[in-house]
């Protein structure tokens, strides 16, 4: 096999539109592991990068290349090349790499195996910036994995959970990874079931709020199973047994709701900051909201803390036969693997949720319609259907006190999100969670 032309990797990452750090001089590029593989037909490297910038902090990638006589190419342009290395992972093969191993996994439940066509026709996807994601026979979808953190991968911790510890299959079923061990060790890929005619949530959502200008009780409907369909996925993270240390439940303390409240009125500070420079109305709520974080740490601890999907918006469902599925269990991006992986309140996947649909009907009105009061409605059908499919459970508080004082606590953890994401990334877009903020001091 020809080895990777180091000095050609700045260029070819340049050239990728996964490659997060295009704007940045880059000082060097060093490959920390690699494997070369020899799968049939097809002949190529996976190499685990590290690149140094000029500034700022050094990042992992992971390259599928080949060398030719134009210099590097990705071997996942070849479709043989993807099928072998879709095969590393369904046969379960290991292979050593310069400092470690690589690993394919097969989940070997019964529900798992996959009628695939021969040969398997690959199918590319284009949607994604982060990662490459590519579709097999229409039955599978796998996802290479490209900018790379140290720790355990949330995405595949939590899959392999639900598909071998729980009866929960209101997901892309987790079928496969590729994980490499050793000193760079890191999950490189993951293989899904594919759902062919799904709609994300929140293009359902806003395809009925655009069509409806009073919400049917089919919509609403809609958004009873959804809160129906989160109980239940927090129900299977808390069926945890005691022995499963990464998933089972945990008692909620006094010092985690202090410790939460104080997270949110530092948030506060930093984003007051920022926004009210723009909007000069929050300065005058500033103590308001304050106390409605500090009410946080002043609940009668009750409930557990379990895992979470920790990212969870419209976004992160999908539509399919009147079905909702979750997926993408990563967490939040700009968190660290072990930060998402903390155990919290289900609440705030709850929250998530709800800010999500006043989200909707604000992009409804951006676009000319007028705010027709639909907020207030679905959140109440959300909540009453996430309420029956819980009630009783234990990781939820026993007030309901409890549950509206930490559920708008989280609600405002969330705003106050947004606003410094909006502010960085959309700043026309800034007045939805900040009128959102201004109404729920009003509330109080």
């Amino acid at each position: 096999m020809t080895l990777l032309d180091l000095t050609k990797l700045p260029d070819f990452l340049k050239a990728q539109r996964w490659f997060a750090g295009k704007a940045w001089p880059i000082k060097s590029v060093s490959v920390v592991d690699h494997v070369p593989l020899e799968l049939g037909t097809c002949s190529f490297t996976l190499a685990i990068v590290e690149v140094v910038y000029e500034l700022g902090q050094p990042e992992r990638y992971q390259i599928l290349a080949r060398q030719g006589p134009d210099g590097l190419s990705s071997a996942l342009e070849d479709d043989d090349c993807v099928r072998a290395l879709f095969n590393l992972a369904r046969e379960g093969r290991e292979m050593p790499s310069g400092s470690g191993r690589l690993v394919g996994e097969w989940i070997a439940s019964t529900d798992s195996g996959v009628a695939l066509p021969d040969p398997l026709p690959v199918r590319r996807l284009n949607v994604e910036q982060s990662n490459t994601s590519l579709v097999l026979g229409e039955r599978v979808i796998i996802k290479i994995i490209r900018k790379l953190e140290a720790g355990v991968n949330p995405e595949y911790e939590v899959g392999r959970f639900l598909a071998t510890k729980t009866s929960f299959r209101a997901t892309p079923q987790l079928l496969g990874a590729l994980n490499l061990q050793g000193p760079a060790g890191a999950t490189l890929g993951l293989a899904h079931r594919f759902v062919p005619d799904a709609v994300d949530g929140w293009k359902y959502t806003l395809d009925r709020l655009r069509q409806q200008k009073a919400l049917g009780d089919a919509f609403l409907q809609d958004m009873r199973d959804l809160g129906a369909r989160l109980g239940a996925l927090h129900q299977a993270f808390a069926s945890a047994g005691p022995d499963d240390l990464a998933f089972s439940p945990e008692p909620l303390l006094l010092e985690d709701l202090q410790r939460w409240s104080a997270s949110i009125v530092g948030e506060l500070g930093v984003t007051l900051a920022d926004a009210g420079r723009l909007h000069a109305d929050l300065e005058g709520r500033r103590e308001g909201l304050i106390a409605y974080a500090k009410k946080l740490a002043h609940v009668a601890p009750s409930g557990q803390k379990i895992r979470i999907h920790g990212d969870l918006h419209l976004g992160q469902v999908l539509r399919s036969e009147n079905q909702w599925l979750f997926f993408d269990f990563e967490g939040e991006p700009s968190r660290s693997f072990t930060a998402r992986r903390e155990k919290y309140s289900a609440l705030r996947d709850v929250a998530g949720m709800i800010r999500s649909f006043d989200y909707a009907e604000a992009t409804v009105a951006l676009e000319g319609s007028q705010p027709r009061g639909r907020v207030g409605p679905t959140r109440d059908a959300f909540l009453e259907g996430y309420r029956t499919a819980t009630r009783g459970a234990p990781f939820l508080p026993d007030t309901d006190e409890a549950f509206d004082v930490m559920l708008r606590a989280f609600e405002l953890e969330k705003l106050l999100y947004e606003v410094r994401y909006e502010l960085a990334n959309r700043p026309d877009w800034v007045r939805i969670p900040v009128e959102a903020l201004l109404r729920m001091e009003d509330a109080q």
